[in-house]
């Protein structure tokens, strides 16, 4: 909301300014124009003046500034021309049309909540639209644009739509540096049973996020992976207490068949029970595994996408 705020403000200033003006681009994607002048005694700030208003912005949020003799009047002829434009080279790259998108991004907006319901909702609507035209195609395109209240939902929504075209984005998805994308990353590949994928869940038994761990310790399970033991026995001793259940679980689910009524509960027992059975393939072992991501880099993207 702040974002399409700043938006529609830079716009309205831009008719407000007079000659000779700059053209300000901000990283975040606004550009208007203004006279950018360094605040005195004040390192990396510097005061916009656009029309009557002043606005404040640091070094880091602009992009670039540009010395020109634009007006900063709103041609709204050049406006709507540009946006047929603009209109008609999306209508070529998605075939959809205007009115497709603009229903896609309404149902898409919805996926926001976090009302279970709704999501069901959201996606049965999709997958309808799916046999009309490519709803995934779409999504595909404004996906790497979406804020992070509807990037998992949306992941989630396009793994259903279209699973063989979905594992890339999934498997990119387990590394993105903002732990509910890799929940729902490793969450989806253990529903499409991704064996290639299972070095990648593995990764995820280390991440720094517990639900990222429990997430993997699931879809580990789902698939039958039963080299993952030594891992999931090791995190039966994890500090978080949902970790360690869904461990036990994962490791009930895997050994179901093997071992009946008689469920081994700590450590040393379960260690036992293993080194019994016959275990084709190398076992997954902690200290082997790299985190997916790491609590500092997902901390700095954070900071990053704050300004």
């Amino acid at each position: 909301m702040a974002y399409k705020y700043g938006l529609v403000l830079a716009c309205a200033l831009a008719a407000m300014v007079p000659a000779q003006a700059d053209t300000i681009y901000l990283k975040n994607g606004v550009r208007f124009d203004g006279v950018a002048t360094p605040v005195p005694d004040q390192e990396g700030i510097f005061k916009v003046s656009a029309g009557d208003r002043q606005l404040i912005y640091r070094d880091s949020e602009i992009d670039r500034i540009e010395k020109n003799q634009r007006t900063g009047h709103l041609d709204k002829q050049a406006l709507v021309a540009r946006w047929e434009e603009r209109n008609k080279k999306l209508t070529e790259e998605t075939g959809l049309t205007a009115d497709q998108r603009r229903l896609v991004r309404g149902l898409v907006f919805e996926l926001k909540s976090e009302d279970g319901s709704v999501f069901i909702s959201v996606k049965d609507k999709l997958q309808a639209l799916q046999s009309e035209f490519d709803v995934y195609g779409y999504l595909l395109t404004i996906y790497p644009e979406l804020s992070p209240l509807l990037s998992p939902n949306v992941l989630r929504v396009m793994a259903y739509l279209d699973p063989a075209r979905s594992v890339p984005l999934l498997q990119e998805g387990a590394e993105k540096n903002y732990f509910p994308v890799r929940v729902i990353s490793i969450e989806m590949l253990g529903r499409l049973r991704h064996q290639d994928s299972v070095p990648i869940l593995a990764r995820g038994l280390v991440d720094f996020s517990y639900p990222v761990q429990i997430s993997a310790a699931y879809a580990l399970a789902s698939m039958g992976v039963r080299q993952a033991t030594p891992a999931l026995i090791s995190l039966l001793t994890s500090a978080d207490l949902r970790v360690t259940n869904a461990s036990r679980e994962s490791l009930n689910v895997l050994w179901a068949e093997q071992l009946g009524d008689k469920k081994p509960i700590s450590v040393t027992e379960w260690t036992e029970f293993y080194s019994a059975q016959t275990n084709p393939g190398a076992p997954i072992q902690l200290a082997e595994l790299a985190p997916l991501s790491s609590e500092e880099d997902e901390i700095k993207q954070t900071i990053d996408s704050n300004h």
